[in-house]
């Protein structure tokens, strides 16, 4: 279900990049190498999401990933 998902860093022990992906599969928020030491500070998407995506810092960038690409999703 669709709804805004707050993420923190606890017991984290390295940076991520965390991406809010919508019902339809398009980006709706990013928060890019987001760090253990933000903890306890949480990141919110901006608009609701259903997933989320959490993969190792810098991925994004590497990828070229923005809001509003559609994810493709293989279950």
């Amino acid at each position: 279900e669709e709804g805004i998902y707050p993420f923190w860093m606890k017991d984290m022990l390295f940076s991520i990049d965390i991406i809010w992906i919508d019902s339809d599969r398009k980006v709706v928020d990013i928060a890019p190498d987001v760090a253990p030491e933000t903890y306890p500070t949480t990141f919110s998407p901006s608009t609701p999401a259903q997933y989320v995506l959490e993969m190792a810092a810098g991925s994004v960038e590497r990828l070229d990933i923005h809001r509003g690409d559609e994810i493709l999703m293989k279950f």
